[in-house]
C-alpha cells in the first residue's frame, strides 16, 4: 500500500477517534451541568418548603404531618392499580384538615396544568374539600376548593335543561313566525 493512502487511512481513523471523543466528552458535560442544575432545583423547593412550614404556622396552620404518603389505586381493565401520593403538608386550622402543596417558578401557578391535576388528586385521594398551594417564591398562598362531583353534575343537568328549553322557545317561534306569513 502506498504510504499517502496509509497515512490518509491514518488521518481518517484519528479523526473518527477524537469524533468519538468528542462526543463522549459532551455527554458528560452535558450530564453535568445537567445534574448540577437539578440540584439547584431541588435545594430551592427545599428551601419554599422549609419557608412555607414557617408562613403556615405563623397564620395558625397547625401541621400534623408533612412528606405525608397515602396510598390509593385505580382499577384498570377490572384489576386493581396501586399507586401512591406524597403531599408536602397536611395541616388544620378551625378544624378544618387541608392539603397543602408547595411548589416554586412556573408551576406555583394554580392554572399549570400538572398542578392543577395534582391538586385534584390530592383533595380525591386525601378525601379534602380544600387544597392550598403555597408559591414559596411570592409567599403566596392560594386556598382551591374542589367542588363535590355531584354538584357539578348539578349543573350539567341545569345547562342541559336551559339548552333544551332554548330548542323548544326556538321551535315555537319558528311555528308562530311560520303561520302569522299565511
Amino acid at each position: 500500500m502506498p504510504d499517502h493512502l496509509l497515512s490518509l487511512a491514518w488521518l481518517l481513523a484519528a479523526g473518527f477517534a477524537l469524533l468519538l471523543l468528542g462526543a463522549w466528552l459532551g455527554s458528560r458535560v452535558r450530564r453535568f451541568f445537567m445534574r448540577r442544575q437539578l440540584a439547584r432545583r431541588w435545594r430551592h423547593a427545599r428551601h419554599g418548603e422549609e419557608k412555607a412550614r414557617a408562613w403556615l404556622e405563623q397564620r395558625g396552620f397547625t401541621v400534623l404531618d408533612e412528606q405525608v404518603t397515602q396510598p390509593s389505586y385505580l382499577i384498570v381493565n377490572g384489576e386493581e392499580s396501586a399507586f401512591t401520593v406524597r403531599a408536602d403538608y397536611l395541616v388544620e386550622r378551625n378544624g378544618v384538615r387541608a392539603v397543602v402543596e408547595v411548589k416554586t417558578g412556573e408551576v406555583a401557578d394554580p392554572s399549570s396544568r400538572g398542578t392543577r391535576r395534582q391538586i385534584l388528586e390530592y383533595a380525591w385521594v386525601y378525601g379534602v374539600s380544600e387544597v392550598y398551594l403555597f408559591n414559596a417564591d411570592t409567599e403566596q398562598l392560594h386556598r382551591i376548593q374542589v367542588p363535590e362531583r355531584s354538584a357539578t353534575a348539578h349543573s350539567t343537568r341545569r345547562i342541559a335543561w336551559w339548552i333544551a328549553a332554548a330548542v323548544a322557545a326556538g321551535i315555537i317561534l319558528g311555528l308562530l313566525a311560520r303561520s302569522l306569513r299565511f
